[in-house]
């Protein structure tokens, strides 16, 4: 067997055979390395987005809805499952915070006083107008009687800075005979329900959002169910809230007056009144005795009948 010759040839093909296998080997290399870089660089934005969503959630700031989501019906799936952790997060985070500072606080008064007056017809009129003219409110108003037998009641609403000014300005009506104030702190409710309003307020955007991106009837009226509940919820929340400020910003006071009690009098009747006095008295005197005797006269005569029987049967019998 005759062994074949190398020539530059056979050596210029040899060579380009094997260069060719070591191209293709870099290249597979590369094509795995650039995969590899991918998939990595791919994992940490899915990481990086992941933290940026649990962190928003954490915060009470997101409600789910999915907005970036081609379905509607998966987006209100997971707001369903995320706003109540929304809500809760909310709540937790008002209870974790400290004690609030004393500017913050927000504070209910209501206060029940007790007034002795002349005229407490003319004194709840004054309190009427006082109370509208500090910024405040009456909420209802009774009078009841006229002269000695009068009496009121008033319920007025006066700015909660001014209760004590109010108490002292019914020094100046009458004797105050008793104050009953009491402060209730709602801090803590007025801030949970300021989160929750602002958890729906974000998921109505989101909401809009879903139903203006919405391709089928099907997601729209998911969308639009899940609108309307939340809307509903919002105007409760908005109205407790609504509540809560009306009155913290205005005290209650229940006011209630009473007429002062007058010495008793008496009127000397003179000499026309005594002799008046004297001659009924007399008279009633002289029908009383009347009256006595037409009712022992019937006795008497009875009396005189049996003893004058009495004396003649004794005479007879000699027992005199």
């Amino acid at each position: 067997m005759t062994t074949p010759t190398l020539n530059d040839d056979r050596i210029s093909k040899m060579r380009s055979t094997v260069m060719h296998a070591v191209d293709q080997d870099i290249a597979k290399r590369g094509h795995r390395a650039r995969t590899t870089i991918g998939l990595a660089a791919a994992s940490v934005v899915v990481i990086g987005f992941g933290s940026v969503g649990i962190g928003a959630l954490s915060n009470g700031g997101g409600a789910g809805d999915g907005a970036d989501s081609s379905s509607a019906g998966r987006s209100d799936l997971r707001e369903k499952s995320s706003a109540p952790q929304a809500d809760d997060s909310a709540g937790g985070a008002s209870q974790d915070k400290a004690a609030a500072p004393e500017a913050d606080r927000e504070v209910i008064t209501t206060g029940e006083i007790n007034v002795t007056v002349k005229d407490p017809r003319a004194v709840a009129q004054q309190i009427s107008a006082y109370a509208e003219s500090i910024g405040g409110r009456v909420d209802s108003r009774t009078e009841h009687g006229d002269g000695d037998d009068a009496s009121a009641f008033v319920t007025v609403r006066v700015p909660s800075t001014k209760v004590t000014a109010t108490v002292k300005r019914l020094d100046s009506y009458g004797t105050v005979t008793n104050v009953s104030l009491q402060n209730d702190d709602v801090t803590a409710q007025a801030k949970d329900l300021d989160a929750r309003i602002d958890a729906l307020r974000l998921s109505i955007d989101r909401l809009e959002r879903i139903m203006a991106n919405a391709d089928t009837s099907g997601e729209l009226i998911k969308a639009e169910n899940a609108l309307t509940q939340r809307q509903e919820q919002l105007e409760s929340f908005e109205a407790q809230r609504k509540q809560i400020a009306d009155q913290v910003s205005l005290s209650t006071l229940s006011i209630d007056l009473s007429q002062k009690a007058k010495a008793d009098s008496v009127e000397p009747g003179g000499f026309k009144g005594g002799l008046t006095d004297g001659w009924n008295a007399l008279v009633s005197t002289v029908n009383n005795v009347v009256e006595v005797a037409g009712v022992l006269l019937p006795w008497l005569a009875i009396v005189i009948v049996l003893y004058g029987a009495y004396r003649l049967v004794a005479r007879r019998r000699g027992w005199n």
